[in-house]
């Protein structure tokens, strides 16, 4: 069993609303409208003057300090987008080189959208496995929007900026993952640049995609709804996630949706910001057990049923 021992996120100081976006996003009043009336969005977190590597070594170096570096065996980086930065630039290597780690095999994991950083916690465990016992792995997940392209979802959401970072290893202290969940349906691969035919049957198939891979998370993890305290979901909008509770007959309120305003969606980092700031602000019991859940454009869908620790932030 995987065990996150610790998580932290960067979510930067900086925000803008989106408000005041339509110009840079080059969208008519009507989309804004529709984002921040209809879709619950409000402002979203700018990491001003920091890149994606800064804020990444920054979330490395908190995980680190009080751990064994000796025994992280694996170093990963999860991004939504598929490519960051120029191919030589070695930007594995060099957070391997500054976080110290230079036992540590390194790469980066992309091309499932914004599930990526649940999926990494699939491909995490799996290499743990062929470890010495005691070995930790170290993941990094998220980044920052380069673009206007990336920064906006029509319809749907405005991105910002942050990231999170997890420590895990086989064995405790920490949060146990109980199961994991993965779904691609391919013929959605193309994302936004699909015929209105294909768009149209994505938001036809998305909200019933996204609960059935949540009740299944929930069964392999041998419990029902029930036994669910809190669903942290990606922070794409509150419309599609008030309409997911109606559908598996789940109160919202047990639906974390407190950052969706304040943060905007961040790519692949929201359920384990959500996770982090849930905790913090007391929104989850101690040792509650949660429902980590996110979809990626191109058709991606995952979940994570966790068993929290009782534990200080």
């Amino acid at each position: 069993m995987l065990y996150l021992r610790e998580v932290v996120p960067f979510v930067p100081q900086h925000s803008r609303a989106i408000a005041d976006l339509r110009e840079l996003l080059d969208v008519s009043e009507a989309e804004i409208r529709l984002l921040t009336r209809f879709m619950g969005l409000e402002r979203i977190v700018t990491a001003d003057g920091l890149s994606t590597l800064d804020m990444l070594l920054s979330i490395g170096q908190e995980l680190l300090a009080q751990a064994d570096r000796s025994t992280v065996r694996h170093l990963i980086h999860a991004h939504t987008v598929q490519h960051l930065a120029p191919p030589g630039l070695r930007w594995m290597d060099v957070l391997r080189e500054k976080l110290g780690l230079g036992e540590a095999g390194a790469f980066s994991m992309s091309h499932q959208g914004c599930v990526i950083g649940l999926s990494a916690l699939r491909t995490a465990e799996g290499l743990l496995a062929a470890e010495p016992a005691g070995s930790t792995a170290l993941v990094l997940i998220g980044e920052k929007a380069l673009s206007s392209v990336m920064q906006h979802i029509p319809g749907t959401s405005v991105l910002g900026d942050a990231t999170a970072g997890v420590l895990v290893a086989l064995d405790g202290p920490g949060d146990a993952v109980l199961s994991t969940v993965h779904r691609t349906l391919g013929e959605f691969h193309e994302a936004r640049h699909m015929s209105e035919d294909l768009q149209q049957r994505y938001r036809q198939t998305y909200t019933p995609t996204l609960v059935s891979v949540m009740e299944e998370a929930v069964r392999e993890a041998g419990l029902g709804l029930d036994g669910i305290d809190l669903v942290l979901p990606h922070n794409v909008n509150r419309y599609s996630w008030t309409t997911a509770a109606r559908i598996l007959g789940l109160p919202v309120e047990r639906v974390y949706l407190e950052n969706v305003p304040k943060t905007g969606h961040c790519f692949c980092a929201d359920p384990f910001m959500n996770l982090w700031t849930a905790r913090a602000e007391n929104a989850l019991p101690p040792g509650g057990t949660v429902l980590m859940v996110s979809a990626g454009q191109g058709g991606t869908f995952a979940a994570a049923v966790v068993r929290t620790t009782a534990r200080e932030e």
